[in-house]
This record gives C-alpha cells, structure tokens and sequence, in this order.
C-alpha cells in the first residue's frame, strides 16, 4: 500500500515535470547571473533567450545606461459561457452551470511582457539586472 502511494506521487510530478513549459523550468535569474561584468557587446552577441524557451520580442534596446530585453508569454483565456441543464418547464427548474471553452472562437489572448533591463556603467559593462512586468 505505502510502495503504490509513492509510485502515484511519482509518477504526479513526472507528469507535471513534463508539462512545464520551458520558460518556468529555467530560473532566469540564474540564467542571467553570469552575464553581470560583462560588456554589452557581449551579452547583445552571446544572450539567446529563445535557446531557453523564452518568445522574445525584436532585438534589445541599447541607450547609454541600459540594456532592455522583452520577453513575451502569450496567455489564451477561455470565456466562460453559462449551461442550461435540466428542463426548464419542469417543477425542478434547470441549471445553470459556468463552463469554459477551448476554441479560440470563444477565447482571447493576453500578451504579458516582462523587460529583463541590464543596467550599464560609464563603459558599457552590466552591473545589475531588474525585471519589470507581469510575466517576470
């Protein structure tokens, strides 16, 4: 009894491990961190967020002081649409239950942006990382 608890247990997280999304199972920060000291050059040159799972919008902008990347997550909301179940003409009354759809007819995207901003020194070395938005 106690050997098929942790076999289900296990089993819940293999499964739950395969289906999170790329961009969750990579911890950005410790991604980043080796990029701080470095020029913006190379990060421009050697930073692919796309080669971790993250959908990444034009290339980075670059002013004197900073180093912006952004980064999209896409989200799909379902509307929920009211059941009628039961027959209406009955004593009983009907129900109405709230269900959500799947189609993208009954459905609208969200984009959520989060901008991963180097922050650069009189030389154009990174000294620190912020993260603004709602997908950070």
């Amino acid at each position: 009894m106690i050997h098929s608890k942790y076999f289900i247990l296990g089993l819940g997280l293999i499964l739950q491990g395969c289906a999170t999304p790329a961009w969750q199972s990579t911890n950005l920060q410790d991604y980043l961190q080796p990029y701080i000291g470095q020029s913006a050059d190379h990060i421009e040159q050697n930073l692919n967020l796309r080669n971790i799972g993250f959908q990444t919008l034009k290339k980075p902008e670059k002013t004197n002081q900073h180093l912006i990347y952004t980064v999209l997550r896409p989200i799909n909301i379902p509307v929920p649409i009211a059941q009628s179940y039961g027959d209406p003409s009955s004593s009983m009354g009907s129900s109405i239950r709230l269900g959500s759809v799947s189609t993208s007819q009954q459905s609208y995207d969200v984009n959520f942006y989060c901008h991963i901003i180097f922050k650069l020194d009189q030389q154009q070395i990174a000294r620190s990382i912020n993260y603004e938005g709602k997908a950070c």
